[in-house]
């Protein structure tokens, strides 16, 4: 046999070793010493996981049906316990697993691996499990990290999770909405997700707009009225009914965001209602000598600033409602169960 012929077997045997050895692995969350269990489901890269096919039908109806059909003839078993091939990877199914038994849950460390994790819930229609991260999350999680909402956005609506996708379409607010921005997770985005978002990112700039028009209104009703009556705005103003006329400085913060919101869409981050009212707040301190304009805002100021900064809050953290993602229809497809 020559030198070559016998590495090459060489390799393959240590292919071949290596193989076994992963097929042979049981990982199980800390913990977790399941000796008694009956059936094992084997994750992607061919890790085992030995648990009881009654948890498994308690947590998942998926699962209820899938073990109640019966065995085929030629499906694989261990030591007698039969094998259930799924999809997932080992770190995915770990986090699963350790969701199903009383031992400290393992949680991810990405949002990305997260989101798969929320994912693989709903594909197995483990709602009491979702609902428990998602609770876990959104006390202990950190949310994504700048740009990462994009990506965030686009795994969660790629797998039909509409609340991380609504959490995600916020954060990506801001953020510019382009193609330098978006970078590599571009790629990501399936269907009609990218336009789902710049759709939900307009729904929201237009909720903003509505709400600094109702604050640029001079009329007696509007939450604006307090500052009418400033004499400089009287005196620079043409119009004939002086009653309607807010003071120019309080009118050059709100248009000038206005403007910005509609010109400056994807371009720019939006607005956040903190940096709107941060202008006003240093546009009045600039407005001096005016003795109207400053009672107004010893007695009245606090009060508005926080009007302004809530009705703006409000309107930012508006999602479109689920109607609004009903063209894309969220049915994750069954996944491969392999030779059960």
């Amino acid at each position: 046999m020559s030198s070559q012929a016998g590495s090459a077997l060489s390799l393959v045997q240590e292919r071949e070793d290596s193989q076994a050895q992963v097929n042979s692995t049981t990982s199980l969350p800390e913990n977790l010493d399941v000796s008694d269990a009956n059936v094992i489901i084997r994750s992607s890269d061919l890790v085992n996981f030995r648990v009881h096919k009654s948890v498994l039908v308690m947590a998942s109806p998926f699962f209820r049906d899938l073990l109640s059909l019966p065995q085929p003839s030629d499906s694989e078993s261990i030591d007698g316990v039969p094998v259930v091939q799924l999809p997932e990877d080992a770190e995915l199914l770990n986090s699963l697993v350790s969701m199903l038994y009383p031992v400290r849950p393992v949680v991810p460390h990405s949002y990305e691996k997260l989101l798969y994790l929320l994912a693989a819930c709903q594909k197995y229609d483990m709602d009491q499990v979702q609902s428990f991260i998602r609770d876990k999350v959104n006390y202990d999680y950190p949310a994504p990290v700048g740009t990462e909402a994009f990506r965030g956005y686009a795994i969660a609506s790629g797998k039909g999770l509409i609340p991380e996708m609504e959490r995600a379409a916020r954060l990506t607010l801001d953020h510019p909405m382009t193609f330098e921005t978006l970078g590599d997770a571009l790629q990501l985005f399936d269907g009609h997700a990218l336009r789902d978002l710049a759709r939900s990112r307009k729904f929201c700039r237009d909720k903003l707009v509505r709400c600094l028009r109702a604050f640029l209104k001079a009329d007696t009703s509007g939450p604006s009225s307090i500052w009418i009556g400033c004499p400089e705005a009287i005196r620079s103003s043409s119009s004939r009914k002086k009653s309607d006329v807010l003071p120019s400085w309080l009118r050059q913060v709100l248009s000038r965001n206005e403007d910005i919101l509609k010109l400056q869409v994807f371009t720019h981050p939006l607005p956040t209602p903190s940096s709107i009212c941060g202008e006003y707040l240093a546009a009045i301190q600039n407005h001096t000598g005016c003795t109207f304009c400053s009672w107004v805002y010893v007695m009245k100021g606090s009060t508005f600033s926080t009007e302004l900064e809530s009705n703006l809050a409000r309107a930012r953290e508006e999602v479109p409602p689920l109607w609004f993602y009903s063209a894309r229809k969220f049915t994750p497809q069954s996944p491969p169960i392999g030779t059960w």
